[in-house]
């Protein structure tokens, strides 16, 4: 009977949908907000008072306030 031997292989290459994902994390900049609701990146700054908030721009046009951290 034969043995079978493991060799080490290249890994498979990653789908269309992996390289796309790898490319939008190295132009993300860590310090930038994220909103918790939708995952948007988008912010308007709104000014009351002596408060200022980050509101999500894309929950924002759904009629939701979302202020983002």
């Amino acid at each position: 009977m034969r043995k079978l031997y493991l060799i080490s292989g290249t890994p498979a290459p990653d789908a269309p949908q992996e390289q796309v994902r790898k490319r939008l994390r190295k132009l993300r900049v860590r310090n930038d907000p994220q909103c918790a609701r939708c995952a948007g990146r988008e912010w308007v700054t709104a000014t009351i008072g002596n408060v200022k908030s980050k509101l999500c721009v894309n929950c924002l046009t759904k009629g939701e306030r979302v202020v983002m951290d």
